[in-house]
């Protein structure tokens, strides 16, 4: 059992699917809405600052899961570069807190659209879309990567034809007699949204963890994310630039689902019809891609040693991290359980959104600072992928997220929350890595990250050539 692997079957699209899958969200569609509602028009001007920055970090994390293609992603990133402790940190951090955070909300907004659609209340939709995406996962990746594909290409499809419609002003309503400024704030508050614009297209690294699951990781990913950034940034501006012709923007920036009620501002009942249905379906994509990703990062460290050995099982039949996955839905019903209790409103979607962005960015920050050393330590490696123009994206990413994370700090209560989680992870981290006798900054030599990577995956002719080059790792 203990020479199961994950199964090397999926191709480009499903790739893609999972790197928009999770960027493409319940709760980045609320801030798609409460952005151009708080911005104005504007706000197009924001997020295409914001996509030069996510694609700036999406070039580092391409560099990376093309020259380390392990399901550990950042964890096995950081490895080589800055040692255990951070690598731990590096996962948990970016990846578990999101999960606890982000999961949840986002089933709720999906659950809404649902509840507006049909009536059923929004807990009973969230239960039945996720039991469905349990069973999906369990059985297999391939089962999986068909499902997204056609989800998440059919969500990318419909939130760009709603946008091209209500922009054409064909068999639309009635658009508002005094169109809104261009830019209601000033510029300087404009620069403010750059924290929550980036999580537009914060995500797209998704894709990484599956490079052991993906044909050809070297190309095919680095190829699916930065495709699926260019994608995201045009439907999104569609659909901005469209709903701000139809609703006031005070209507947007206080709505739960402002996407929702601006479509259906936009084009009436078929609208709100056409929106719930890519609300849910966003829901679905992103519960999909954490079910799927996260799984993969815990096992790639349990396999290095950073995490318990369950997480390192697979199914014998279905060859899925069953324990990884049962984890991630645990993490998930926190969030919706809390938000049953406590009625869930537009103030703590967006506080957990700041919160789970916030470290987060912290995770591309060491991502980034990972492909500089590993540039210095070893520069012949070979790479299948490498950023142009290093290390200015670089520079450029690191210093955009130390602005974002100070702007959500401005905000005290995402700033103590965030702090007291940061804590939490730094002392289990050093718990864990003490009790198992393991170092907590000595950087693991890169040949050991390629030899475990290479024994637990099915064979690649890529990144076999690449480890069996002599001298190359010292």
């Amino acid at each position: 059992m203990s020479d199961l692997k994950l199964s090397r079957t999926l191709g480009f699209w499903a790739a893609y699917s999972a790197s928009v899958g999770l960027v493409v969200s319940g709760t980045a569609m609320v801030a798609l809405g409460n952005g151009y509602g708080t911005s104005g028009p504007a706000y197009s001007i924001v997020a295409f600052g914001a996509l030069i920055v996510i694609l700036c970090i999406a070039l580092s994390y391409s560099e990376m899961a093309a020259m380390i293609p392990g399901a550990g992603m950042v964890g096995e990133y950081t490895l080589p570069a800055l040692g255990k402790l951070p690598a731990l940190f590096a996962v948990l951090a970016g990846y578990i807190v999101l999960v606890g955070t982000d999961g949840g909300t986002n089933m709720i907004v999906g659950g809404q659209s649902l509840e507006a659609l049909i009536g059923v209340p929004w807990y009973i939709c969230v239960a039945v879309i996720l039991i469905f995406l349990v069973i999906v996962n369990l059985m297999g990746v391939e089962v999986f990567g068909k499902v997204q594909s056609v989800l998440a290409i059919s969500m990318m499809s419909l939130l760009g034809l709603i946008g091209l419609w209500g922009l054409s002003g064909i068999g639309t309503m009635e658009p508002l007699a005094v169109q809104p400024p261009f830019s209601p704030i000033t510029w300087q508050e404009q620069a403010g949204a750059l924290g929550l614009a980036i999580w537009l297209f914060i995500g797209m690294e998704f894709v990484a963890p599956l490079a052991e699951e993906v044909k050809n990781p070297g190309k095919t990913i680095p190829i699916a994310m930065l495709f699926g950034c260019f994608t995201i940034w045009l439907v999104d501006l569609l659909f901005g630039l469209g709903v701000t012709k139809y609703i006031s923007l005070d209507k947007l920036a206080a709505s739960t689902i402002p996407h929702v009620e601006g479509a259906a501002a936009m084009l009436g009942k078929p609208g709100l019809v056409i929106m719930s249905i890519v609300s849910i379906l966003a829901a679905v994509t992103t519960c999909d891609t954490y079910l799927v990703a996260v799984p993969r990062m815990l096992y790639g460290l349990s396999k290095e040693g950073l995490l318990p050995k369950m997480f390192a099982w697979l199914h014998p039949k279905t060859r899925t991290p069953w324990y990884g996955i049962f984890f991630v839905v645990g993490l998930i019903l926190v969030v919706l359980i809390y938000a049953v209790i406590n009625n869930a409103n537009i103030d703590f979607v967006t506080m957990m959104i700041a919160v789970a962005c916030v470290t987060w960015l912290m995770s591309y920050i060491i991502t980034q600072i990972d492909v500089i050393v590993l540039r210095v330590k070893y520069p012949n490696v070979p790479r299948p992928f490498k950023t142009p123009l290093y290390p200015l994206p670089q520079i450029i990413g690191i210093i955009s997220c130390l602005y974002m994370i100070y702007t959500q700090y401005q905000d005290q209560r995402v700033m103590t929350i965030s702090l007291y989680v940061i804590a939490a992870i730094v002392i289990f981290g050093v718990l864990y890595l003490k009790v198992t006798k393991q170092k907590l900054f000595e950087p693991v030599p890169l040949e050991n990250v390629f030899a475990g990577i290479r024994k637990r995956s099915e064979f690649d002719s890529g990144f076999a050539l690449q480890g069996e080059s002599k001298g190359e790792v010292s």
